[in-house]
């Protein structure tokens, strides 16, 4: 009876490894190449509208941003992951515009936030855009991402930074308002924490910095250049910096934790979390802050998100440890 009691769980484990694979081949295939190649063919089935109208071209944007936004979330939802939301109501920021800083601890990251962000409705998820590691650029995922809006940057030398950010600029100056877009989303570490680590700890040493644990001190191009063109205007908080429609209102203070601090990689947090149905959630935390003139200035934006980050830590920590004790 023993043995066959020990047969029929290896049998079981061995369809739950099966179907658990399945799965995550869904979510990298059907995300990264044929949704996306679906909605680029729509796209440019629709663009001659789009060069007559204008608001033709953001009803498509919209569009194809919830679409996507719907892939990754249909992937977290199959796979039986869940994400748990804590600090500021970020419903009434739904149709505000705001600048979105989440932490980088790895691919999955884009799943979590994508997932928590769909409850706030269209107006956020429709209206949105990615400051995105130039890694995707050349995919189908990229092409779509393109399409709406979404800005590929790269790790440049310093001698290129100004070239590399003036180029943003640009980027927020001509699409932002002229498609009536309202959340800016970056991840103001630059890349995922484990392959910045080594280089934050030789920052935090050379400029006499607290240590951070679960995360890095953030750069501040990105940033700042969203700020500088899209932030309120010192003269007339009213009007953006580019003075072409209004400003943002609200930086958010993106925060996201694994079960327990273990970031594990993409296909291994699909697999995870299928083979185990009970398993902790993953946790996101808001925090919004009235966006402030004065971090137009890099020393300024410099101390409060410095500042912000070294807090940060302390909400990572309690979130693992809430996660720890929190099941389903």
């Amino acid at each position: 009876m023993e043995g066959e009691n020990e047969k029929k769980k290896r049998d079981a484990n061995i369809i739950d490894h099966v179907i658990s694979w399945i799965v995550f081949l869904y979510a990298g295939i059907v995300t990264s190449f044929i949704s996306p190649i679906v909605l680029i063919s729509l796209f440019y089935l629709t663009f001659p509208f789009l060069l007559v109208s204008n608001e033709f071209r953001k009803i498509v944007m919209r569009v194809l941003a919830r679409a996507s936004n719907l892939q990754f979330i249909s992937c977290v939802r199959l796979a039986g992951i869940k994400v748990m939301m804590s600090g500021d109501n970020l419903d009434r920021l739904s149709d505000c515009r705001a600048l979105m800083l989440p932490n980088h601890l790895s691919l999955f990251d884009h799943f979590i936030f994508m997932t928590a962000a769909d409850t706030f409705g269209i107006n956020a998820v429709g209206r949105w855009i990615f400051v995105i590691y130039n890694m995707w650029i050349y995919t189908p995922l990229g092409w779509l991402w393109s399409s709406y809006g979404n800005y590929f940057i790269d790790s440049v030398p310093i001698h290129k930074r100004e070239e590399t950010l003036s180029s943003l600029r640009k980027h927020f100056d001509r699409i932002y308002h002229e498609a009536d877009l309202r959340w800016v989303c970056l991840y103001p570490e630059g890349s995922r924490l484990f392959l910045i680590q080594k280089r934050n700890a030789e920052y935090e040493k050379k400029k006499g910095l607290p240590p951070l644990e679960h995360c890095a001190y953030p750069r501040l191009g990105a940033a700042l250049s969203a700020i500088k063109v899209l932030g309120p205007d010192p003269n007339d908080p009213s009007k953006a910096n580019n003075g072409k429609g209004p400003p943002l209102e609200y930086l958010v203070d993106v925060t996201l934790g694994y079960p327990d601090g273990i970031i594990l990689p993409t296909h291994e947090a699909f697999l995870s979390a299928f083979r185990n149905r009970d398993s902790k959630p993953y946790a996101i935390h808001y925090e919004i802050f009235k966006m402030d003139t004065k971090w137009r200035e890099e020393e300024e934006l410099r101390k409060f998100l410095f500042d912000r980050y070294q807090k940060k830590v302390f909400v990572l920590i309690e979130n693992i440890r809430v996660i720890t004790v929190f099941k389903g």
